[in-house]
């Protein structure tokens, strides 16, 4: 059967058949409004994003025109240097393994940590830091009695050069506490030797009391 005898049947076919007509008529209204539902949704999904932006646009607009940021940005700046401040600042790696194990140690004598066990581990830089050191320690030990607030005080008031990775505290009248810390330093210019500065000294010394010397090394 060739294609124009199935389009004349097909034709036929629909004059002949009203229900083919409302049936064929339903699908494409339906089709229709789903379609229309579609774009309403999509127009809606537009209309809420740019009014979004433009309230977003408002708001920067007002900060833009307002004068107190210079004034704001300086008051953080100061802020910033003294809380840098209150970091220890130490010599080398070693000394800020030294200072993370004292404080540790004072840590334990004030607070009346019973059975105490410390681990240091090496100084380490900081990320995105060129500046800082840090020094990861952990510290177990039991608790006295009632000690939980007093603990937990002395662990904020060594903010923010020591903060706390983690802490794991047991029940009892003697609790078991296990905290990991992480202690920052700021590194300082090392201490030179005195021996060191003495024979400079007398070597500058010996040049500016003996001419020939000091016309010698020139």
């Amino acid at each position: 059967m060739s294609n124009r005898r199935r389009w004349q049947l097909l034709r036929d076919e629909w004059r002949s058949n009203p229900r083919l007509r409302y049936g064929a008529m339903v699908i494409l209204a339906i089709l229709g409004m789903q379609g229309w539902f579609l774009l309403s949704d999509q127009v809606e999904k537009r209309m809420k994003a740019y009014a979004s932006d433009m309230e977003m646009l408002a708001r920067l607009e007002g900060v833009r025109k307002e004068v107190w940021w210079p004034e704001r940005a300086g008051k953080v700046a100061e802020l910033l240097q003294t809380v840098t401040g209150t970091i220890p600042e130490v010599a080398g790696k070693g000394m800020a393994q030294a200072e993370s194990q004292a404080w540790l140690a004072h840590l334990v004598a004030e607070q009346k940590i019973g059975e105490p066990r410390v681990k240091v581990e090496d100084t380490v830089d900081v990320d995105g830091y060129p500046d800082m050191w840090q020094v990861i320690s952990r510290l177990e030990g039991n608790l006295p009695n009632l000690g939980h607030q007093a603990f937990m005080h002395s662990l904020a008031e060594a903010l923010p050069w020591v903060q706390v990775e983690r802490i794991e505290i047991g029940e009892g009248e003697a609790p078991r506490v296990v905290v990991t810390l992480r202690s920052y330093y700021r590194k300082g210019v090392p201490a030179v030797d005195g021996h060191l500065l003495q024979q400079v000294s007398n070597q500058q010394e010996s040049t500016t009391n003996n001419p020939d010397a000091a016309d010698l090394a020139r």
